[in-house]
C-alpha cells in the first residue's frame, strides 16, 4: 500500500507540471482573431503557434478579410473605385446608384481640378509658371494699358495641360470598369488564395508577415501624398497665384478658388496613388503566392498535381495582372515620366526664357523626386515579381536532387514535374515587355553615365 501510495503520488506528481505547462502554454498564446468575436463554432483560430494541419480555412479566410481586404476595399470605394461594401448583389437597388453617384461625382472633381490647375497655371512637373507679354507687343496702341501687365501660362496648353489631363482621367476611369464591371472580384480571390497558400507548417507567422507587407506599401503612399499635398501648399505661399479671366473677382472667390485647388490636387494623387498602390499589394500578393508554393512543393506538403492546378491558377491571376491591371499604370507611368523629365529639364536650367520668373527651389527638387519614385516603383515590383516567376522555373532541379522529401517518388513523377516546371514562361510586363532586374539595372548604368558624361562636358 506505502509502494503503491507512493507511486500515485510520484506519477500525479509527473502529471502535474505536464497539465501546468499545457495550461501555461493554452493561455498565453493569444489568438489573433479574438477581436473578431465569431459565434460559428466551425471557424478556428490563428495563433501565435497554431496547429497548421488542423487550421481551420475559415479562420484563415475571416483573418485576411478583417486585416486587410475589407480595410483596404472601404478605401477604394472612397476613391470611387469600388463600392464601399462587397455584399452588394442587386445591381439595380438603391445603393448602387448611390455608389454610381458617388463614382461621378470624384469624376467630375478631377476634371475641376484639372480646369483650375490650367486657370492658375499650375504645371505639376515645376509649379506655378507664369510670363510677361512681350515687349513687342506691350508698344501697340490697340493693346490697352491692363493687358501690357498682365501674365499669362508658360508652356504648350496642349502638352502641359490638355494631354496629362486626358491621359489622367482616362486611367481613372479605365480602372472603375476593370475593378466593378470586368473583374471585379479579381483582388479578394488573389488576396484569399495566397493568404490559404500561407498556412505552410515550415514557416510560422506567414499571415501576419503578409498583412505587414501589405500595409507597409499602403503606408508608403499615404506618405507619398503627404509630402504631395505639403510640396503643394508651399508652393502656392510662395508666390501671387492669378486665376485667368477671373483676376477682378472678389478676394473670398480666389480665396475659395485656391482651397479648392489645393483639395482637388490633392484628389488627383490620392486616386493614382491608390491605383498604383492597388498595383503594388497585388504584385506582392503574387510574389508571396509563388513562395508559399515553392515551400508546398520543396516540403512535400501537397501532391505534385495539385502544385500544377495550383500554378494554372496562378497563371490566371498573372494574365490578369498583366494584360488588365498593368494598362492603368502604364499610362500613369507615362504620365509620371513625363513630368519628372520635364521638372529635370526645368531644375538644369535649360529654360532660359522663365528661369528669372521661377527660380529653383528646394520644392521644386523634391517636387521632381516625388515623380521620379513613384514612377520607378511599378517597374521595381514587376521585376521583382518576374525574379520569383524565375525561380519557379528551377525549382524542379531542387526537387529532383531532394535526397529525404521525395525518397519515396517514383523517377517518372519527379521528372514530369522537372519538365513542367522548367517549360513554365512567367514573368510581370508593363507596356507588354517583360520586366526584369537586369533591365533596371541597365536602365541605371545607362542614366549614372549620361549624367556623368554632361558633368564632366560642363553642360550641367
Amino acid at each position: 500500500m506505502v509502494m503503491t501510495d507512493s507511486n500515485n503520488e510520484s506519477k500525479n506528481g509527473k502529471d502535474l507540471p505536464h497539465q501546468n505547462h499545457e495550461e501555461i502554454t493554452h493561455t498565453s498564446t493569444p489568438s489573433v482573431l479574438s477581436e473578431l468575436q465569431i459565434h460559428s463554432t466551425e471557424v478556428g483560430e490563428i495563433a501565435e503557434m497554431p496547429n497548421y494541419e488542423h487550421l481551420s480555412t475559415s479562420a484563415v479566410l475571416h483573418y485576411c478579410k478583417h486585416k486587410i481586404l475589407r480595410p483596404y476595399l472601404r478605401l477604394l470605394g472612397v476613391m470611387g473605385l469600388r463600392p464601399t461594401s462587397s455584399d452588394e448583389t442587386d445591381h439595380f437597388s438603391r445603393y448602387c446608384i448611390l455608389t454610381n453617384f458617388h463614382t461621378f461625382q470624384v469624376a467630375v472633381f478631377m476634371c475641376i481640378g484639372y480646369i483650375l490647375q490650367y486657370m492658375a497655371c499650375f504645371r505639376r512637373d515645376r509649379g506655378f509658371c507664369y510670363k510677361l507679354l512681350p515687349l513687342e507687343l506691350q508698344i501697340v496702341p490697340n493693346v490697352s494699358k491692363e493687358w501690357m501687365h498682365e501674365s499669362v501660362c508658360f508652356g504648350n496648353v496642349i502638352f502641359s495641360h490638355i494631354i496629362p489631363s486626358l491621359l489622367h482621367l482616362i486611367a481613372y476611369l479605365y480602372t472603375v470598369y476593370l475593378f466593378r464591371i470586368k473583374e471585379h472580384e479579381q483582388l479578394q480571390n488573389l488576396m484569399e488564395r495566397a493568404f490559404l497558400l500561407s498556412s505552410n507548417p515550415i514557416h510560422r507567422g506567414n499571415q501576419k508577415k503578409l498583412v505587414r507587407i501589405l500595409w507597409l506599401f499602403i503606408a508608403l503612399s499615404v506618405v507619398w501624398m503627404i509630402v504631395a499635398f505639403i510640396t503643394v501648399n508651399i508652393m502656392m505661399a510662395q508666390g501671387v497665384i492669378l486665376f485667368q479671366w477671373l483676376e477682378h473677382s472678389p478676394y473670398q472667390v480666389k480665396i475659395i478658388l485656391k482651397i479648392l485647388l489645393i483639395v482637388c490636387t490633392l484628389w488627383h494623387d490620392m486616386v493614382q496613388g491608390t491605383i498604383i498602390t492597388s498595383y503594388c499589394l497585388q504584385g506582392q500578393l503574387l510574389i508571396a503566392h509563388l513562395y508559399f508554393l515553392r515551400g508546398k512543393l520543396l516540403q512535400h506538403t501537397l501532391p505534385p498535381i495539385d502544385w500544377m492546378k495550383e500554378i494554372s491558377e496562378f497563371k490566371k491571376l498573372l494574365k490578369y495582372f498583366n494584360n488588365d491591371l498593368g494598362p492603368a499604370v502604364s499610362i500613369y507611368t507615362v504620365i509620371n515620366l513625363s513630368w519628372a523629365t520635364a521638372g529635370t529639364i526645368w531644375l538644369l536650367q535649360y529654360n532660359d526664357d522663365e528661369t528669372e520668373n521661377n527660380p529653383v527651389t528646394y520644392i521644386g527638387i523634391i517636387n521632381v523626386i516625388l515623380w521620379i519614385l513613384i514612377s520607378i516603383v511599378p517597374f521595381i515590383q514587376a521585376a521583382r515579381l518576374t525574379t520569383a516567376c524565375s525561380m519557379i522555373q528551377s525549382i524542379g532541379h531542387e526537387v529532383r536532387i531532394r535526397p529525404f522529401v521525395y525518397e519515396s517518388t517514383p523517377g517518372e513523377d519527379l521528372d514530369t514535374i522537372l519538365l513542367y516546371t522548367s517549360s513554365l514562361k512567367m514573368c510581370a510586363r508593363l507596356f507588354r515587355i517583360p520586366v526584369t532586374g537586369r533591365y533596371l539595372c541597365l536602365l541605371l548604368t545607362v542614366a549614372s553615365i549620361t549624367i556623368l558624361t554632361l558633368g564632366q562636358c560642363q553642360i550641367l
